[in-house]
């Protein structure tokens, strides 16, 4: 008769959860060559835990093996489903957010935060970030199991995986700031709107010539370089400065364009999606027009 290994998973609150483990662990477990190898467990609802009892391999590694394979399902139990109930928790406890859209967002963005990881190198984004998390806890799990013969996820997540909650807790936070960020962006493009909106045309035609990344010409409707209006520069129009060279040559052309307030705007460029291309569009609306080559002169 082959060996078995017993132990209880506890998880007292979330009682449909526990149901969605039982079916993980119980898939992980079947073995279509011997059905009777398979995972054994009872679920009851009125003290929230499933009993156990998995088939332990052969060999004197036989109960670690089992071990591993139980604690990768505890760790995609944990990514799936109580990752995005600990960030629901955070934004609800920590931030006061009620509206769930904007929470499902949230935990949305806070996610692909975690997930998204940069490779060895440092170049680009491989999001490496879920295996990593996921080989981290299972590691953890694994280990408990093989000394221990009841686990209670709540007390689990809390007390022994202060680490991985820490991270958690960061990405929150980072997904907030990038939320706050957005909207106070977006509240300044409509403040500059409604000045370009409300503000009294000074030049009929302005071209934009943008050869590629932060190269940038303006020409007036005979297509000779633009005067300068004074000594109004992006502070004078609130738009930030980042001291770096590139955000401030954007800045500077933002500027000097509604310094200008042109009645219609010709924009010649190779990358209409660019952050400034996009910011100019969304900020003189329907005096922009885009062309994708520049002008002939």
């Amino acid at each position: 008769m082959k060996k078995k290994m017993e132990f209880v998973v506890a998880y007292a609150s979330d009682p449909p959860s526990l149901e969605r483990l039982a079916g993980m662990l119980s898939r992980t477990f079947v073995d279509a060559k011997n059905p009777v190898d398979s995972v054994q467990w009872e679920l009851s609802q009125e003290d929230g835990v499933i009993r156990c009892q998995f088939p332990v391999g052969p060999g004197p590694h036989g109960k670690k093996h089992s071990c591993d394979r139980v604690g990768k399902v505890l760790a995609e139990y944990t990514l799936s489903e109580q990752e995005p109930a600990l960030l629901r928790k955070l934004f609800r406890t920590n931030f006061g957010l009620r509206d769930e859209v904007e929470t499902d967002a949230l935990i949305a963005e806070a996610v692909s935060l975690l997930d998204g990881e940069p490779d060895a190198t440092g170049v680009g984004w491989m999001g490496r970030g879920r295996e990593r998390r996921l080989q981290k806890l299972a590691a953890k799990f694994s280990r408990y199991l093989e000394e221990h013969e009841r686990l209670n996820l709540e007390g689990f997540l809390r007390f022994r995986l202060g680490d991985y909650g820490a991270e958690v807790k960061e990405a929150a936070e980072a997904a907030i700031e990038e939320r706050m960020m957005e909207r106070q962006y977006q509240e300044f493009m409509s403040l500059l709107k409604s000045m370009v909106e409300w503000q009294e045309t000074r030049t009929s035609t302005i071209h934009v010539l943008h050869s590629g990344g932060h190269a940038f010409r303006l020409l007036d409707e005979e297509m000779k370089p633009l005067e300068q209006e004074g000594d109004l520069g992006p502070e004078a129009f609130g738009l930030p400065d980042s001291g770096e060279p590139e955000a401030e040559e954007e800045s500077l052309v933002v500027s000097r364009l509604l310094a200008a307030s042109p009645r219609q705007l010709y924009i010649h460029t190779p990358e209409p999606e660019s952050q400034v291309i996009r910011t100019i569009i969304g900020i003189f609306g329907d005096r922009a027009a885009l062309y994708p080559d520049l002008p002939a002169h």
